[in-house]
């Protein structure tokens, strides 16, 4: 039974659900890499590893947000790095890129929660290397995140989640639904769900695995070691105060790239503060540059920018139904 607009349903035994396959992807150096990995269920009294890649934290946001995390039940660590300053980032590349490399080879961490975004993920990837690759665990983010949450999943093999930050929708209190979903997902308490999007842009049917996450950075990746690759999956873009001119500037870039040439499908998420009054507003530009797709695209996930960011597991698999616009997940991303 599929909800109405903007409702989910928890699926506990979907009957397609299924856990993932050891298969081989290709990571975003063209380099074959381990089989997807799922990584294990946030336990009572878990210890969460908190680490800042990307833009420096503002200090009583980490307070509040590690308060919500405590009250959970958890535990929490701090990256060395986290409270280091330089200009808008969280310190050197190097320091950032070695507290997260630590707490995915230290077998007293559970989890990685990000503290915020900003900017600088891209410049910890040349610190980082294969010693990741046998170290799933839960790695939490959004936003210039999405950097990293693609490559580990791309080169490492890692199941990772666009999800809730610290420093940001944690601190700043998550409404019920987003919260449920969030602590729900990590635990393996929600083990599949079904959600109705809010409109279907080309019809049709995909199973895949989803990528994706903030499209102006999923964008910067072009050209680079780190390229996003979207050939047969679900590709979930979002953004936040983005002018319409600029988000079609965007999506062309990576139609032109040739990443929405193979794609299995398209999923929109929150768009904040991309609306300017003008004469052309997304839906357009998304009916435009998709008129002639081959594969469901269809717009309003709950995900990224927005009041309500629920979670959206990068590298599970997903079914999208562009005729009715619904989302599904269809497997635990936790084991």
């Amino acid at each position: 039974m599929w909800l109405s607009n903007r409702s989910w349903m928890p699926i506990g035994s979907l009957s397609t659900a299924r856990r993932l396959d050891a298969r081989i992807v290709i990571s975003m150096n063209g380099e074959k890499s381990l089989g997807v990995q799922k990584p294990r269920r946030l336990k009572p009294g878990a210890r969460i590893g908190v680490v800042a890649p990307a833009g420096c934290v503002e200090a009583d946001s980490l307070r509040r947000g590690l308060e919500a995390i405590r009250a959970e039940g958890f535990t929490v660590e701090l990256g060395r790095a986290v409270r280091a300053r330089k200009g808008y980032l969280a310190g050197d590349a190097a320091a950032r890129a070695e507290d997260l490399s630590e707490f995915f080879q230290r077998s007293d961490i559970d989890a990685i929660f990000c503290a915020r975004g900003g900017f600088g993920s891209i410049q910890v990837l040349p610190h980082l290397g294969p010693e990741l690759r046998n170290c799933a665990k839960i790695f939490v983010g959004y936003s210039d995140i999405t950097i990293l949450l693609n490559w580990l999943y791309q080169s490492c093999g890692m199941v990772t989640f666009h999800a809730p930050m610290v420093a940001e929708d944690l601190a700043r209190g998550l409404g019920e639904r987003a919260k449920r979903y969030f602590w729900d997902s990590l635990t393996g308490r929600l083990a599949g769900w079904s959600m109705a999007l809010d409109r279907s842009i080309r019809p049709g049917h995909a199973e895949a695995e989803v990528v994706g996450g903030c499209l102006s950075l999923l964008v910067t990746t072009l050209g680079t070691p780190y390229e996003i690759e979207t050939r047969g999956k679900l590709l979930f873009v979002e953004d936040v105060g983005e002018m319409p001119y600029r988000l079609e500037r965007m999506l062309t870039h990576l139609k032109m790239a040739g990443k929405l040439d193979h794609v299995a499908g398209v999923v929109f998420g929150d768009f904040s503060r991309c609306a300017d009054g003008g004469t052309r507003d997304l839906h357009e530009i998304a009916a435009d540059l998709f008129s002639d797709a081959r594969y469901p695209v269809a717009m309003g996930m709950k995900a990224g920018h927005g009041e309500e960011n629920l979670t959206l597991p990068i590298g599970a698999s997903m079914r999208l139904d562009g005729d009715s616009a619904t989302l599904a997940l269809l497997e635990s991303p936790v084991s």
